[in-house]
């Protein structure tokens, strides 16, 4: 019950955001708590030649990536921006095609922390030389490793770009789609369902007469 209300309350957090004036990202804006996904904008150049492909992300049944990719900003910094998911080629050895152009421009999305999976297993996202990376979820100390050598450290979140900016992917930015509040008050119902019937069964036989 508690994580159906979680993810009710996020949910309506975010389409609230989604309906506001974007506002100008900061080092205040991203160390933020008082609004879990605030809207925001930001101007920079992407960086086209270091992406990373999150892995096992999965759309309507079919399995893909999540397109994240850094910008450069204005200020220097540097920004990690979820383009949306793409579709995986039946061969894993051919990546899907992300270029996109290095032109500065200004995005717009929501501002989330990194996305952090139920169980993490041990993983060296640092290896390797090619580039797209194909990464499993990426925690901040893995892309300061990445991205180490373009200077600045990569702000400690993801921008999930809007559905009507350019050059993005499929972007259904609802809360963890395949598992919907809906599913977490079933599995819940069920779970009280079970307990009331044990307890049924408890008090049905605890009052039967004992034979002689």
């Amino acid at each position: 019950m508690q994580r159906g209300w979680y993810k009710t309350r996020l949910q309506a957090e975010m389409d609230q955001s989604m309906g506001e004036a974007p506002v100008p990202l900061t080092a205040a804006t991203s160390a933020g708590e008082e609004q879990r996904a605030p809207h925001v904008s930001a101007r920079g150049v992407y960086q086209s030649q270091r992406q990373l492909l999150l892995d096992n992300q999965g759309n309507e049944g079919r399995p893909g990536y999540r397109v994240w990719t850094p910008m450069r900003l204005t200020d220097g910094a540097l920004l990690i921006v979820d383009r949306g998911w793409v579709a995986q080629d039946g061969d894993r050895n051919r990546l899907p095609a992300i270029d996109v152009n290095d032109v500065t421009r200004e995005v717009r999305g929501l501002w989330r922390p990194l996305p952090q999976p139920g169980m993490r297993f041990a993983a060296d996202a640092c290896a390797g030389t090619s580039w797209p990376r194909v990464v499993q979820y990426p925690t901040a100390s893995d892309l300061r490793c990445l991205y180490g050598d373009l200077g600045a450290p990569p702000l400690d979140g993801l921008l999930l770009l809007d559905p009507d900016q350019d050059d993005g992917f499929v972007r259904d930015w609802r809360v963890n789609a395949s598992v919907p509040p809906q599913r977490h008050y079933a599995y819940a119902a069920q779970w009280y369902a079970f307990a009331a019937t044990l307890l049924f069964l408890f008090v049905k036989l605890n009052l039967r007469r004992s034979p002689r």
